[in-house]
């Protein structure tokens, strides 16, 4: 029969065991290299989470000099240093013109920007409340010491100290850029039986506005300042139109992109679009997290290539005794005149047949290893955000897995059989006798 097809089919019916066998082997290597890619799969979506999530971004404030950029607010996220040493987000910055507003607005059609908040930070003093004092800090005289920190932004949400969890909206809504609304502190709110719902007049000067408080918050940022109004129960977040009646130019802009791989784009347009501005970005506080998951996908690259060598290896072990034992058929083969290439044609569609059936066999165990194992990644994050991610299965990496799992199988198997079919057929025979 010279087709080997006919001929690979009856080798492996008609031995059953080493058929299993060499199929389970290879459903080893398979699944491995399956579950890797699974993982793989999943880190590269815990990454794009992250990179989503962590409000990365930049802080445009107009150009101060450098004792009053000492005292400005710092970066557009979450808080660089440890809550303990962060300032106050609510600091108002030092005098200064302001940021234009066209030129806030053209920043922030920038296409790489997602969101953005303009913030106008001033002091002003509540009619009819008082600020909450303490015994700490510097005590002004009663004429003096009844203003209260005012930061108008057109979502309050994203301000430095909301979205570095410093402080955390208990009750109510954040304020946007109009409604005439506000957002207090609680101590702010029981000092003066404040609640949602309430009216509050804000003065500075012969300007007034009356807002409705839309929100309370909680939490406290530190006050370098040492002034009533700089404390974290003195701050009050109203809406930009409000702010702006009382006269107070922009002093901030929030920006933040879809993901933190396109701040390096963002910010460079930024920087053509205002030139004059202090632009300021917060990669430093999501740097580390993305470059430990690169470094985690540089492992699994490393194992992925350990997995191939080591399943190489083990397949050509396995396939050279698999040839050793089949070496009277072979060498009947050959004298009857079949050729070395139809004789290792037969070897190859029978490990064909094999890593067909172990590929079946992997695409659902590596699945649900890969699950499990992806599952356990994003566990150990602890995150919220992560841990709603839906982790799919990849058919594109399961494809690819497999794909890589049959060159190594044929690999292995050409390593082993090659040395045999090379010999002369009365050489093969020779040592059967």
């Amino acid at each position: 029969m010279t087709s080997p097809w006919p001929r690979a089919i009856r080798s492996v019916l008609r031995k059953p065991r080493r058929s299993v066998l060499m199929i389970l082997i290879m459903a080893v290597v398979f699944t491995a290299l399956v579950a890797q890619s699974g993982v793989r799969s999943s880190m590269a979506e815990v990454k794009n989470a992250i990179s989503a999530n962590v409000g990365a971004g930049f802080t445009a404030t107009a150009a101060v000099d450098a004792a009053a950029g000492s005292e400005a607010q710092s970066g557009s996220g979450a808080p660089q240093q440890p809550p303990t040493q962060q300032p106050p987000a609510h600091q108002p910055p030092a005098d200064q013109g302001g940021i234009d507003e066209k030129v806030a607005e053209r920043l922030a059609g920038i296409p790489q920007v997602a969101r953005h908040s303009l913030e106008a930070v001033t002091i002003a003093q509540p009619e009819g409340a008082n600020p909450v004092t303490s015994n700490r800090g510097v005590q002004l005289d009663p004429e003096f010491a009844g203003g209260v920190t005012v930061t108008g932004a057109s979502d309050s949400s994203l301000n430095s100290a909301f979205q570095g969890k410093l402080y955390q909206l208990v009750e109510g809504k954040h304020v946007a850029a109009t409604a005439s609304q506000a957002v207090i502190h609680g101590e702010f709110a029981d000092h003066n039986n404040l609640k949602v719902g309430d009216m509050l007049t804000l003065a500075q000067g012969d300007k007034k506005v009356t807002v409705t408080v839309a929100g309370i918050f909680e939490g406290k940022t530190e006050n370098p300042s040492g002034l009533p109004a700089g404390a974290s129960e003195n701050n009050v977040f109203v809406d930009l139109a409000s702010a702006q009646e009382l006269g107070v130019p922009i002093t901030a802009g929030r920006y933040f992109t879809h993901n933190a791989e396109e701040l390096p784009q963002a910010l460079a347009a930024a920087q053509k679009i205002a030139p004059k501005l202090t632009l300021e970005d917060n990669s430093a506080q999501f740097a580390p997290v993305l470059q430990a998951i690169a470094g985690v996908d540089k492992l699994l690259a490393t194992m992925l290539l350990g997995l191939s060598i080591a399943g190489a290896l083990v397949l050509a072990l396995v396939s050279t005794f698999w040839a050793r034992g089949r070496i009277h058929e072979v060498g009947v083969l050959l004298s009857l005149g079949k050729s070395k290439g139809n004789v290792l044609t037969q070897f190859a569609l029978e490990a064909t047949i094999f890593a067909a059936a172990a590929a079946a066999i992997s695409a659902v165990l590596g699945s649900v290893l890969s699950g499990v194992l992806g599952r356990a990644v994003v566990a150990q994050a602890g995150d919220e955000t992560l841990s709603s991610i839906h982790l799919a299965t990849n058919a594109g990496g399961i494809a690819t897995a497999l794909a890589w799992g049959f060159i190594i199988v044929l690999m292995g198997v050409s390593v082993g059989v090659l040395p045999l079919i090379m010999q002369r057929p009365k050489r093969i025979l020779s040592k059967l006798s």
